[in-house]
């Protein structure tokens, strides 16, 4: 209702609502008299949103009355992780979570003569096309979800997660630049960053996230501590030439759990910009930019599409990173780094630029899958996190197992940190969520690892993860002889399937490959 809408928008909602949604909840359309109300949704009223496969745009509207040289773009969606309470104590925490002190949590203020209509002027809420390239009417409802899902400020749909790593590299690191990157990691990214670097003459360090002060080491270019105190040294910034900080948390595939408020803690004193890869715990586990991260990237194909029939990318940047200041290239001012705000926001252009010139766009139609499976990520993440526990503490006593790699147990060395920023302040009643990929170790070794994949019959040997079908991969095959990643360990993605019937397939595998793969004097 129209005149329900500015109540319900300033009140905000549930995540729940939002994504079941798809974003854009309570302002569908800007109403009467806006030419373009329509533009965003269907003329003939339909709850799906559409798809624009058009590769140009005829801009003085004379293709369906659209002028695109000026459409309205809806305000981000208000998240309110309590949805209890009256209308006024909800509008209140909404607005002092977007530093909004007139009580309008939007950040996008609407026009007094019309509460449901945005200034024009506002550059939040206006925006042109030319060409699919660059811009794409179908990507800003799915952008616009993505950035409310992880409160920042914009985000990037990309063709694929490893193009939004390259774009990531390409925005932030020139000849010269250092790239701190983890040894435990998503292996393509580790390898991409080894190569990317040496091509294009960037150091690239590798830390390791569980050994004490290896991080600061690699972002401080200190080869051991105590090192590198030359004279044009400045104490905590380090040589100033680590221009990307990159964390996955966990790391997969052995789950490694970095501290993320630490290493941005670290990389701000020297000017770094900080990315964390939060595929594997989503937005609602995990929101890096809350914990001072500036961009985020996502493998979109894996849990935020959910239905493994998509591959796309995306990054999301904090307010201080894509936000509108004039542009500056960032150097050294007086040996100190340049003020983060104009560093960061000029990363932030050199990444959509790099997403437009190198055409590592998202197709229209992938970009609207991506919404349309985005819109059960609250429903799917949390039944996942729920079978991954379960599994998890099963395996821990399972004869057949060595070891199991979950930071939701209490006997996993990051599980502290884990609980502090892998999980959002828990509903009553509900356990917290560590995510829903944990790995295994198989006490025969590499021969009965290997054999259980072919022994499973729920779960599927198979590449990726965050899908609704479960999934079990030997990653030393995958990754190669330069991975670090045991020989007997297999990762595991928990689906949507019953716990139950995961557990019995599982643990059944594992006792006839043990049976199958040791000697007569080896078996129970």
């Amino acid at each position: 209702r129209v005149d329900d809408a500015p109540r319900r928008h300033a009140v905000g909602h549930s995540v729940d609502t939002v994504l079941a949604q798809g974003g854009f909840v309570g302002h569908r359309s800007f109403g009467a008299g806006d030419s373009n109300s329509a533009f965003l949704g269907d003329a003939t009223g339909s709850i799906i949103p559409p798809i624009f496969p058009s590769t140009t745009y005829a801009r003085d509207g004379s293709r369906g009355g659209y002028d695109l040289r000026h459409y309205s773009v809806p305000p981000k969606d208000v998240i309110v992780d309590d949805i209890f309470g009256d209308d006024d104590t909800r509008a209140a925490r909404s607005s002092r979570k977007k530093g909004d002190s007139s009580g309008n949590a939007s950040g996008n203020h609407h026009a007094k003569g019309h509460p449901n209509k945005p200034h024009l002027d506002d550059k939040e809420t206006e925006k042109g096309l030319m060409y699919s390239r660059p811009d794409n009417p179908t990507y800003t409802q799915t952008e616009s979800l993505l950035a409310s899902l992880e409160e920042g400020q914009d985000a990037a749909l990309f063709s694929s997660g490893m193009a939004a790593v390259a774009a990531v590299a390409s925005a932030t690191l020139r000849a010269g630049d250092r790239a701190a990157i983890p040894k435990n990691c998503y292996f393509a990214v580790r390898v991409f960053f080894e190569e990317w670097c040496e091509q294009f003459g960037v150091e690239c360090a590798l830390y390791d996230c569980e050994k004490p002060g290896d991080l600061e080491r690699a972002v401080r270019g200190e080869t051991s501590r105590g090192e590198n105190k030359e004279k044009n040294h400045v104490e905590n910034f380090g040589d100033g030439k680590c221009k990307l900080l990159w964390i996955e948390t966990p790391s997969n595939p052995t789950w490694r759990v970095t501290d993320v408020i630490a290493a941005v803690t670290v990389a701000k004193k020297c000017g770094t910009t900080v990315c964390c890869d939060a595929t594997v715990l989503t937005p609602l586990v995990c929101k890096p930019l809350k914990l001072g991260a500036d961009l985020v990237m996502h493998s979109a194909t894996k849990y935020l599409n959910g239905h493994s029939d998509v591959v796309a990318g995306a990054v999301v940047g904090r307010k201080t990173v894509s936000s509108e200041t004039p542009d500056k290239a960032y150097e050294q001012v007086g040996g100190e780094p340049l003020p983060s705000e104009t560093r960061q926001t000029e990363v932030w252009r050199r990444l959509l630029r790099a997403r437009s010139f190198g055409g590592s766009v998202l197709g229209p139609f992938e970009a609207w899958l991506l919404l349309r499976g985005a819109r059960t990520l609250h429903v799917r993440v949390a039944r996942q996190c729920e079978s991954a526990m379960f599994l998890a503490k099963k395996l821990v006593s399972h004869a057949r197992v060595s070891a199991v790699f979950y930071p939701g147990l209490d006997s996993h060395p990051g599980h502290v940190i884990a609980a502090q920023q892998q999980s959002s302040k828990p509903s009553e009643g509900n356990e917290r969520l560590f995510g829903g990929m944990l790995s295994i170790r198989c006490a025969g070794g590499k021969e009965a690892a290997l054999l259980t994949t072919s022994l499973t019959k729920v779960w599927f040997p198979a590449t990726s993860l965050g899908g609704v079908e479960s999934l079990m991969e030997h990653r030393k095959s995958v990754e190669g002889p330069s991975s670090e990643t045991p020989d007997d360990l297999l990762r595991l993605s928990v689906g949507l399937e019953n716990k139950h019937d995961l557990w019995m397939d599982l643990s059944k595998a594992l006792e006839e490959a043990h049976a199958r793969t040791s000697g007569p004097e080896l078996r129970d």
